[in-house]
């Protein structure tokens, strides 16, 4: 039960310093400052534009702080160990 828990705590932590380091990132892309990420500003990266349909969730042509964290969540998590994510039985 302790491991379970320290194993999630984990990585809350990590996902959480995860999407805090890439509020930099954020920012960079967001290049007139006005809080969410347009397709034009979203044009310098080739990963962001292959993947626009899919993180723009709302589809309102922009890419706002919370569709970007969920990206970057799902990333994390498919870049995890899977030792890491499957608990062994008891």
């Amino acid at each position: 039960m302790y491991k379970k828990l320290a194993l999630a705590s984990l990585a809350l932590l990590v996902s959480g310093v995860a999407v805090a380091g890439d509020q930099n990132l954020y920012k960079h892309l967001d290049a007139d400052q006005n809080g969410v990420i347009s397709a034009d500003e979203a044009a310098v990266s080739p990963e962001l534009t292959s993947q626009w349909t899919r993180l723009d969730a709302n589809a309102d042509g922009m890419v706002d702080r919370a569709e970007f964290a969920k990206m970057e969540v799902r990333e994390m998590n498919q870049n995890q160990p899977q030792d890491v994510m499957q608990m062994p039985p008891k």
